[in-house]
């Protein structure tokens, strides 16, 4: 290799170590979408690869021409360096590979490794080219100077960025002290409500006796994102009736062409009869979100616990697509109740993925077994729970299924000694007073004064807050209207209100004083900041 060949190699090893760094940390950016960051990383590994096989080509080169020099003796310091950094550079690649195939979860060991990879390749081809330019420029030449400047100059500039970026850091850390919203996703969720949008029904799929999954086509023009776990609030028209409900997302989240609903056939169920026996593809439905904290977050959770009943399992499987997709090597566990084994929703999709994850392991219960059912039997129980679980103290719980199912979890969980703040549950929305509404049990007159809109209402029997405030003209924004979401999140001023749900309030909330109009009656007259 020639000396201007090996620069323009040199060159290219260093900016590609450096563009490697970039695109890595780029990728690790929370707000990058899915799509965007697996661009980022298939970028990154095609920049390895032309990484390693560069090295490879320069340590050849380098190996033929110290053979041709017959060096005698001791090798020259700056060549014994140079070769000491790429027996060193050579197994830091090698483990930064294996980590990124077996631990995808190690980010910042993944950065580390990248950042002294840059480090070590600007040293490999720094060091000889300065030696060089040293050994044999002469003292005050153009050359010397010019190298000398260029040093300087880089760490003046390196200087410079640190500064900013310190500058910086205290500005952003400043400009987010001084007021902190009632709820972090409150602007996230109500933009998401003023602007819904048509899904077209695709294609159904049966999956058992009384469970249908319905994909829908996302539009072209819409940017659709969601989190493994939340859910969609879609407006049916049935018999000419305008019907709103909550369905959970059971598809993985990175496909933002498609979404995919998994309703279970409930009798008298006006939404589920509809959509289990009725709906055909192209039919259009308007729908809204995503909403739900209940979601699972790689960054955040490096091992989960669901623990699943009946169609509680649709947002549990929405994770563990989306686990698969990302290839993640989250521990997850799976222990799923049902009554028997025809009830099983996604079977042959639990025992794809237990074949494609490693970390992946479930169990099912039957509460009613079948004659040749040789698995577990019974409700859920603390032994059966402490049998498949080793750790209780570093998984994230996710808990999802009728009310009664999640608190006698959330009970043995804690019996366990799983802390309460480790344990997610999914709420349905179940009321907690009589669907019943008996109007003499209310008072002869109640009112709602909406002070920022200027105006008192007298309630009728029954009427929550938000649909007396959609009569009268008083914006508040909404989304699953069943209390689960939080996006209605409101003030009470004065006056007692009743809700109904209270799962969409945090603590915080709850102890401001915030209310959710759309399961909320009033008691007497109250004031709402609204």
């Amino acid at each position: 290799m020639s000396n201007i060949s090996a620069i323009v190699a040199g060159i290219a090893f260093v900016t590609l170590a450096a563009a490697n760094v970039v695109v890595m940390l780029e990728a690790s950016w929370p707000s990058r979408s899915i799509t965007t960051r697996s661009r980022l990383i298939a970028v990154h590994r095609l920049g390895g690869y032309l990484f390693v096989i560069l090295l490879c080509i320069m340590a050849y080169s380098m190996s033929q021409r110290l053979a041709g020099l017959g060096i005698t003796g001791h090798l020259p310091t700056h060549l014994v360096l140079h070769i000491a950094l790429v027996l060193v550079l050579v197994p830091l690649l090698l483990l930064k590979i294996l980590i990124a195939r077996r631990y995808k979860h190690s980010g910042s060991s993944l950065k580390a490794l990248g950042i002294a990879i840059f480090v070590i390749s600007f040293a490999l081809v720094s060091i000889p080219t300065l030696s060089e330019l040293l050994r044999s420029a002469s003292p005050g030449s153009l050359g010397l100077r010019l190298a000398t400047g260029l040093v300087v100059v880089v760490c003046i500039v390196q200087c410079a960025l640190v500064f900013k970026e310190r500058k910086h850091s205290w500005a952003s850390m400043e400009s987010r002290i001084p007021e902190i919203p009632p709820r972090a996703t409150a602007l996230t969720n109500r933009e998401s409500a003023k602007d819904p949008m048509n899904l077209l029904l695709a294609q159904t799929e049966q999956l058992t006796h009384d469970t249908k999954t319905l994909r829908f086509q996302v539009p072209k023009e819409r940017r659709f994102r969601a989190k493994p776990g939340q859910f969609l609030t879609f407006q049916w028209t049935i018999d000419g009736r305008r019907v709103t409900r909550s369905y959970t997302i059971s598809s993985s989240p990175i496909h933002e062409d498609y979404v995919e609903i998994t309703p279970k056939r409930i009798e008298n169920g006006c939404a589920s009869l509809f959509l289990n026996d009725r709906a055909k593809p192209s039919l259009i439905v308007e729908a809204s979100g995503p909403y739900g904290q209940f979601y699972f977050d790689e960054t955040v959770h490096k091992s989960i616990v669901l623990i699943a009943a009946g169609s509680g399992i649709t947002p549990m499987i929405s994770m563990l697509r989306y686990i698969d997709d990302l290839k993640l090597a989250t521990a997850v566990t799976l222990l799923y109740c049902v009554r028997t084994a025809a009830d099983i929703i996604f079977q042959s999709e639990l025992a794809r993925l237990e074949r494609s994850l490693p970390n992946f392991k479930y169990e099912v219960c039957l509460s009613q077994p079948d004659l040749p059912w040789k698995g577990h039997s019974g409700r859920l129980t603390g032994k059966f729970v402490s049998q498949h679980l080793i750790d209780v103290i570093s998984p994230t719980f996710f808990v999802c299924g009728p009310k009664g199912f999640m608190d006698n979890a959330r009970q043995i969980l804690s019996t366990l000694g799983v802390k309460q703040d480790r344990i997610l549950q999914e709420s349905f929305g179940e009321s907690k007073r009589p669907t019943e509404f008996r109007p003499q049990e209310a008072p002869a007159v109640n009112t709602a004064v909406f002070l920022h809109s200027q105006k008192v209402c007298q309630v009728s029997a029954g009427c929550t807050l938000l649909d007396l405030a959609e009569k009268n003209g008083v914006q508040i924004p909404y989304g699953c209207r069943q209390g689960v979401c939080g996006t209605c999140a409101t003030r009470v001023l004065s006056g007692t209100v009743e809700m109904d749900v209270e799962a969409g309030l945090t603590a915080e909330q709850k102890n401001a004083g915030y209310v959710l109009p759309c399961v909320s009656r009033t008691s007497g007259t109250v004031v709402v900041a609204a």
